[in-house]
């Protein structure tokens, strides 16, 4: 009985009011009329009779057709299963998807084992027992989240990603700050940019400061950030102090990097910088093979070999005609006549591959590649000679 009397209150036709809402935030239920001079008049159910300007109004919400003819049927409706079950039905045809779920509701208390009732509130019949999608779902340990039911795991994940996303953001708005500091003219701003600058080592900062290495011209700069590169252990930052100790025409930043690369162990450096002794500038080549002294795997020592003379291509002469230059193949000389600028050919020696070689082999054979090949090929057969015997 108790029900039914909230359900009548609720419903009631003197229940239905116009609900203003005020551009202050709050709202007033009553009826309202409009006046001639755009204000509004509001009658609350208890009597009262309240004045509103206009420019307090932000919107007036009437109930529509439907609600209107809801309230006359849901007030003279029995309280009976039949009639609460007619009344449910007419609610979710009007579109009035609430109401028909209140009515629903109290055909479950007064049948709990009507079906359609049940079907109204989204429960389903799973081996006899009623369920809400939600309780299904959750007995699957699916959950609702960001528009769809998902596993716990593939939140854990999405969750993840956002996370990474908003460090992605956080660090690229805070790296481009600190280099903004470093041309400010408040020297404070310069030596916090600095301190910030050497002391950062997060991984997520390492995509980051690559754009930013990328973009600058300053050398000064160039050094801090590239120094701030070899502490970050990222592959981002591996690949661009690869890049910088390879191609940087600072010698400084050149060193800096290759120094920064050797200290970090990282695996995979004697491979980057054997496939730079393919490279057609003659000094990339060069400092390929200073890095893989450093590096000190004999792996490289074939590789080194070929490179220790290689073929370059050369642009030489000048628009007067007036140099000579030839091309000598047992010295790897260029040398070419006039007649204006002209692209060469020419074998090179190439000193620190060797010196490389030399370190790394305990043997100096100089340039002559034929010796050094049957001597790496014997190093090979007498490993395999050994390894058999191990057996």
């Amino acid at each position: 009985m108790r029900i039914l009397l909230l359900l009548l209150l609720v419903v009631s036709p003197a229940a239905l009011a116009d609900i203003v809402e005020l551009k202050s935030g709050g709202q007033i239920e009553g009826k309202v009329e409009q006046l001639e001079d755009g204000s509004y008049r509001v009658t609350t159910e208890s009597g009262t009779v309240i004045t509103l300007d206009r420019a307090q109004v932000m919107k007036v919400d009437s109930p529509s057709a439907e609600q209107q003819s809801y309230a006359s049927r849901a007030f003279a409706a029995p309280d009976t299963v039949e009639a609460q079950l007619a009344l449910a039905r007419w609610c979710r045809e009007s579109q009035l998807n609430t109401e028909a779920a209140r009515h629903a509701e109290r055909v479950v208390e007064l049948d709990p084992t009507n079906a359609e009732a049940r079907q109204l509130l989204n429960f389903r019949n799973v081996d006899g027992k009623w369920m809400t999608r939600e309780q299904l779902m959750a007995e699957r340990g699916m959950v609702w989240h960001d528009g769809r039911y998902r596993t716990r795991q593939e939140i854990a994940v999405l969750e993840q990603e956002e996370q990474l996303k908003q460090l992605n953001v956080y660090w690229r708005s805070e790296l481009r700050k600190w280099r903004r500091w470093l041309d400010d003219r408040n020297a404070d701003n310069v030596q916090q940019a600095v301190a910030n600058f050497s002391n950062l080592s997060d991984p997520m900062a390492g995509p980051h400061l690559v754009d930013l290495l990328s973009d600058e011209r300053d050398p000064k700069v160039r050094r801090l950030l590239a120094k701030t590169a070899g502490q970050i252990d990222h592959q981002a930052t591996v690949n661009a102090l690869v890049q910088l100790s390879l191609n940087d025409p600072d010698e400084e930043i050149r060193l800096q990097s290759l120094d920064a690369l050797i200290r970090s162990g990282r695996p995979g450096l004697t491979e980057a910088y054997v496939k730079a002794l393919r490279s057609n500038e003659n000094a990339v080549v060069n400092r390929a093979g200073v890095a893989l002294a450093s590096l000190d795997d004999k792996s490289a020592i074939g590789p080194l070999i070929d490179a220790l003379v290689t073929k370059h291509k050369k642009v030489v002469g000048n628009a007067s005609g007036g140099d000579t230059y030839s091309v000598s193949p047992s010295t790897g000389g260029f040398s070419f006549g006039g007649s204006g600028p002209k692209e060469v050919s020419g074998l090179l020696r190439n000193p620190d591959v060797l010196s490389a070689l030399v370190k790394l082999s305990n043997e100096h054979f100089g340039y002559d590649q034929s010796t050094w090949k049957k001597w790496h090929a014997t190093q090979a057969r007498m490993v395999q000679v050994d390894l058999r015997r191990d057996r």
